[in-house]
């Protein structure tokens, strides 16, 4: 109760579009115009949201962290013998196999990234259908094939949100894949993402974790050159490079902690 957090602490962004803080619950911004630092009360919790508009290549993007106040107590629990996933917020600790905030699972922890990208969850299964866990996972196009496309040529763990930004910024077909990504919302965030190569291949690495993934190819937001781009079997492991006008299927990620 009482602390003081600087808000260009709490998120950071490479985007200049225009930032629009809010809370909920107990906490307060200020200055009230254009606020730059968080004060938390002292009851319950507070709910941190952050709106950036979309800025050229940029996508607008909202992501909320729930921030709980300290106990002025400490008590001690009898431990159970229940094991279940658990449901992990921003500024928590999260573990592989937890539901992040976005209701899908987590499948990548990293505490010695950046703010932002160290914690990564693919959408839940039947995520086009409010997450139901058994319709099949959509399929599209990777799209613009022939068109090379300026800087979505990332591959490693954290490059799939800027190749997806790359895609949608230089290929204007709708219904590609990175759009499908792009264009899913829920539990209130919406900022996901194609995952690049190895985020992709990360999934497949953690079979046991989550489920609901065809054994067929899904496509990575990684370009190989104008006409082909890397895509990801869940059947084997095995990654190769497809016609950018093929259809293989599509499962959203995003970042966040």
């Amino acid at each position: 109760a009482g602390q003081v957090k600087n808000l260009s602490k709490v998120a950071t962004t490479n985007s200049p579009g225009v930032k629009t803080w809010s809370k909920t619950g107990s906490c307060v911004l200020s200055p009230k115009s254009n606020p730059t630092k968080l004060t938390m009360g002292s009851t319950g919790s507070c709910t941190l949201t952050l709106k950036i508009a979309k800025s050229g290549k940029y996508r607008a993007k909202t992501s909320t962290k729930i921030i709980t106040r300290e106990s002025a107590t400490t008590t001690t629990v009898a431990p159970t013998t229940t094991t279940v996933a658990l449901t992990c917020v921003p500024g928590a600790s999260c573990a592989v196999g937890d539901t992040g905030p976005g209701g899908g699972t987590i499948f990548y922890v990293d505490l010695t990234r950046v703010e932002g990208s160290q914690y990564f969850e693919a959408a839940c299964a039947g995520w086009t259908n409010s997450c139901d866990g058994t319709t099949a996972d959509p399929t599209a196009e990777w799209g613009c094939e022939g068109v090379p496309i300026s800087g979505a040529d990332g591959q490693a763990i954290g490059t799939g949100e800027q190749n997806t930004a790359d895609i949608l910024a230089g290929c204007e077909t709708p219904g590609i894949a990175a759009r499908l990504a792009d264009g899913y919302t829920n539990s209130g965030e919406s900022d996901w993402f194609l995952p690049s190569q190895d985020e992709l291949h990360q999934m497949y690495v953690e079979p046991t974790t989550f489920g609901g993934f065809s054994t067929d190819a899904y496509w990575s937001s990684s370009e190989y050159v104008d006409n082909v781009a890397w895509f990801q079997y869940f059947s084997d492991g095995g990654q190769s490079s497809y016609s950018k006008d093929g259809t293989t299927y599509v499962r959203p990620v995003r970042a966040f902690g």
